[in-house]
């Protein structure tokens, strides 16, 4: 006979072992769920965890009062705040770096005028992973549009998205992976994610989502329908609230994300 000592033994590393077996499955399921959120959405995250928000307001859209600057105020990286600041993407790392750009630092005037500020831009040189950096970069940017479409139509497309209010949703420029209780994968899909091809398979598809809140294939999918249902934030349905000269806008816009020829 086995001893009682030896057999709650043997139980204990049987528990321990589904336990780790448990602890495994779980950690893989938030990988999947989590392995398509892009460096917009993880910048905005590195943003809030290094108190950016603190002083460039909430996303970064609403700077705080800032007595000795030239504006009176911290600026805000949305309404065009960051192309007066930095010209482009190098000039927007300076400033998360080193507190300033290199040629601000030549200024004389503006060395005088930053000793003034009661809020300066610190320096996140040495506190800042290479990572962190390139995800805060590719966040302040999406908020800011430092960068825009070439093609016209894309480009009103942009303009339809902000005045529909999809990026309140979908994130900056599209970009973003907010929450979203209920949800197959537990976020709103960013229009240039990787998984974005999984609801939005064409431009028709698109359509119907921009239309309809949904798309026919999605909603009467099993497993598609019964998420669509039990999800939190739903697409709201823009039928009779949209033009169609808007929609293909839209669609030349989300076409213009997507990262590369041939996908949706």
């Amino acid at each position: 006979m086995v001893s009682t000592d030896a057999a709650m033994k043997k139980i204990i590393r049987m528990l321990m072992a589904a336990a780790v077996v448990a602890a495994a499955a779980v950690g893989a399921w938030r990988w999947w769920r989590t392995a398509n959120i892009g460096p917009v959405e993880r910048g905005r995250v590195v943003a809030e965890q290094h108190g950016c928000f603190g002083c460039h307001g909430p996303g970064g859209t609403h700077g705080i009062p800032n007595p000795g600057s030239s504006i009176k105020a911290v600026p805000a990286w949305d309404g065009g705040n960051v192309m007066m600041f930095a010209a482009n993407e190098q000039e927007l790392r300076e400033w998360i770096l080193d507190g300033m750009t290199a040629s601000r630092r030549k200024e004389a005037d503006y060395l005088k005028q930053r000793n003034a500020m009661l809020v300066r831009m610190p320096a996140f040189r040495g506190w800042l992973s290479a990572p962190e950096l390139d995800d805060l970069v590719a966040y302040v940017k999406a908020v800011s549009w430092l960068d825009a479409p070439k093609d016209e139509l894309a480009r009103k497309g942009r303009d339809v998205a902000s005045d529909k209010g999809c990026f309140s949703c979908h994130g900056p420029e599209g970009r973003g992976c907010l929450p979203n209780t209920g949800s197959f994968k537990g976020y709103i899909p960013a229009w240039d994610g990787a998984d974005f091809p999984d609801v939005a398979g064409n431009d028709d598809e698109i359509r119907e989502w921009i239309l309809d809140g949904v798309c026919q294939r999605i909603a009467h999918h099993p497993v598609g329908g019964f998420f669509v249902k039990r999800q939190r934030v739903p697409m709201p349905a823009f039928r009779g609230k949209i033009t169609d000269e808007e929609q293909r806008a839209l669609v030349a816009y989300i076409r213009w994300l997507r990262p590369g020829p041939g996908v949706p």
